[in-house]
C-alpha cells in the first residue's frame, strides 16, 4: 500500500478541458504510468490505463464509442469502469479482464487525475483558480515546457526577487524595481503559502506599456504568488 508521503497519492494536472474536444482521445505518461483520456457521450472525463491488457497495445489507437474504448489490435471493448464488455468470436469474458481507472475530477478548466489508491481521493484537496473561471480576470490556458527539473521551476515562479533582473524588457522594468519592493504578505498556509508584494506609483515596465493607452503612466504594481502542492 502507498504511504501517505507517496508522489501517487496527490492530484496532478492531466489535461486542460479544451484538449478533450470533439471526441479526441488523448495519451499522457503521468508519473511513468501510460494514461488514456477521454470525454465519453455522458460528457464525463474518462481515465484508463492506455495499455490494454491483452497483449499491451496502445488503447489510445483504439476507437473511442460512446463512453468505452475498443483496442484496434484484437477489438476488445473496454467500458468506462475499466471492464471487457466485449470480445469479438468470444461468448464467454474472463472477469479479470479489466484495464485501470483513475478518478478524475474537472475544475477551473482543469483536469485532475488521482494517480494513488482511488479509495483516498480527496476532492477537498483540489483549489480553484479564480483567473480560469472569474470574468473579472482573462485567464490563457497554455503550456509551457522546461528542460530542467520542475523544484527548479517551482523555485522561480515563487521568486519575485528575479524580475528586475531577468525580465528587464518584459514585467521586470530597470533594476531598482528589486530594491524599492519588499513583500507586503508572507502567509503560510496548510498546504503552501502566500507570497505579495506593492511597488505603488511605479514607472511602467515594457509589458505595461505595450498594453495601456498612456505610455508614460505610472501604475501601481502587486505581484502575488499562491503556491501550493498537490
Amino acid at each position: 500500500m502507498l504511504g501517505e508521503t507517496s508522489c501517487f497519492s496527490r492530484r496532478y494536472v492531466a489535461a486542460w478541458d479544451y484538449e478533450l474536444i470533439d471526441g479526441k482521445m488523448l495519451a499522457r505518461t503521468l508519473l511513468g504510468e501510460h494514461v488514456l483520456l477521454y470525454r465519453g457521450d455522458s460528457g464525463e472525463v474518462i481515465a484508463l490505463n492506455n495499455r490494454c491488457p491483452h497483449r499491451g497495445a496502445l488503447l489510445s489507437e483504439g476507437r473511442r464509442e460512446g463512453d468505452s474504448v475498443r483496442c484496434m489490435y484484437h477489438g476488445i471493448k473496454y467500458d468506462h469502469t475499466g471492464k471487457c464488455v466485449q470480445i469479438p468470436g468470444q461468448d464467454m469474458i474472463p472477469p479479470k479482464l479489466r484495464v485501470r481507472t483513475y478518478p478524475i475530477v474537472e475544475s477551473s478548466h482543469i483536469i485532475w487525475i488521482w494517480m494513488g489508491d482511488p479509495a483516498r481521493a480527496d476532492r477537498a484537496l483540489i483549489s480553484e483558480f479564480a483567473p480560469l473561471h472569474d470574468p473579472k480576470w482573462k485567464g490563457l490556458p497554455a503550456y509551457l515546457h522546461y528542460d530542467a527539473n520542475y523544484l527548479l521551476i517551482v523555485d522561480n515562479l515563487s521568486d519575485f526577487s528575479h524580475l528586475a533582473f531577468v525580465h528587464t524588457n518584459t514585467l521586470g522594468g530597470t533594476e531598482e524595481y528589486a530594491y524599492v519592493t519588499k513583500p507586503t504578505v508572507v502567509e503560510k498556509q496548510e498546504r503552501g503559502f502566500r507570497v505579495e508584494r506593492w511597488h505603488m506609483n511605479s514607472e511602467s515596465p515594457p509589458f505595461h506599456k505595450r498594453v495601456i493607452r498612456d505610455k508614460d503612466a505610472k501604475v501601481d504594481r502587486r505581484n502575488h504568488v499562491t503556491m501550493l502542492v498537490p
